[in-house]
């Protein structure tokens, strides 16, 4: 799917048949003006020739546009509607800890549309009315920062905003104001995976951001736990060689690697192990020694290896099953 104005098309995975195409290459429709994009359905029905021209605005998207449109077929709105559904449990977060810090509208189960992380006192009060997630909230706040976390305890603002404070053992509380860039950043990580109305598709940008490094092994453990229980997926992007060091063996499948040589116009993206020779070296050093090494940005494999087939990357992946 791509957006109006640009090529695109909505198809079964696999099948070179579409539901719909702006440039269908077997029939495209004539374009008519800047404000208007003609759309080619699928012949079948009463169009057994030529398929079904829809007329889409090209300020908005034709698959938002399809999906409500009542003279579209019906197996184009079903699937444009299919594809808004999945792309709602997309959540692309490029956490700030100045909006993870402020108070939240009561009632919110997700952080805020602007993906910085706001909402998160909101999103813990629901956590916290049930008991089960609420014990393994604390369980990984404890885990994963120098905090003796006993409780979550949450106040309302005169503007009737909720804001979430933590509770040690000896009854100190720390707000979300007073709590540290990389507390927040982990609270807002936890906050995402574990909440009830988690999405399906997650990314992180510098996942690691603010963690300390003997913690990053119990953050990739969160990310494999939940994606497992909630049959979600995570990716983490970082630049950090530690993180890469406690990658296992199942997490090395799914490791992908970014790189944008000077000959290229744009960065490309590879599997970490099909890398050359990258088998053997992991032998002897994990993929963070190689990291830290430069050994990924090594000017004795990467010519040859992109001569031939012009891939990828500067910036090391992490990506959740």
């Amino acid at each position: 799917m791509s957006p109006i104005g640009a090529s695109g098309h909505v198809s079964l995975v696999g099948q070179d048949d579409y539901f719909w195409d702006f440039h269908a290459a077997d029939d495209p429709p004539m374009q008519k003006g800047r404000h208007q994009i003609r759309i080619r359905h699928r012949p079948g029905g009463s169009y057994r020739r030529h398929g079904k021209v829809s007329r889409c605005s090209s300020f908005l998207l034709a698959i938002a546009q399809l999906a409500f449109d009542p003279e579209a077929p019906v197996s184009a709105r079903r699937a444009c509607a299919a594809v808004l559904e999945e792309l709602k449990g997309i959540c692309l977060l490029d956490l700030n800890p100045d909006a993870i810090r402020e108070p939240a509208q009561p009632g919110q189960s997700v952080l805020g549309d602007r993906d910085k992380g706001e909402n998160l006192s909101s999103v813990f009060h629901g956590i916290c009315k049930d008991e089960q997630l609420k014990e393994a909230l604390l369980n990984w706040v404890r885990a994963l920062t120098p905090l003796d976390a006993a409780d979550f305890d949450f106040e309302t603002t005169f503007s009737d905003r909720v804001l979430v404070y933590l509770v040690e053992s000896g009854g100190q509380r720390i707000s979300a104001r007073s709590a540290s860039d990389g507390t927040l950043r982990f609270l807002a990580v936890a906050a995402a995976l574990l909440s009830p109305d988690t999405g399906r598709f997650y990314f992180f940008d510098e996942l690691d951001n603010g963690i300390h490094p003997t913690r990053l092994h119990l953050l990739l453990q969160l990310a494999r736990q939940t994606c497992r229980r909630n049959r979600i997926q995570v990716v983490g992007s970082t630049h950090n060689p530690a993180l890469l060091t406690f990658l296992d063996a199942e997490d090395m499948e799914h490791a992908r690697l970014i790189y944008r040589s000077e000959e290229m116009p744009e960065s490309r993206v590879y599997n970490i192990l099909d890398l050359p020779d990258i088998k053997r070296l992991l032998a002897k050093k994990d993929l963070g020694r190689l990291h830290a090494t430069g050994w990924l940005e090594n000017e004795e494999w990467a010519p040859k290896f992109l001569s031939s087939r012009r891939i990828f990357g500067r910036i090391s992946s992490f990506c959740g099953p």
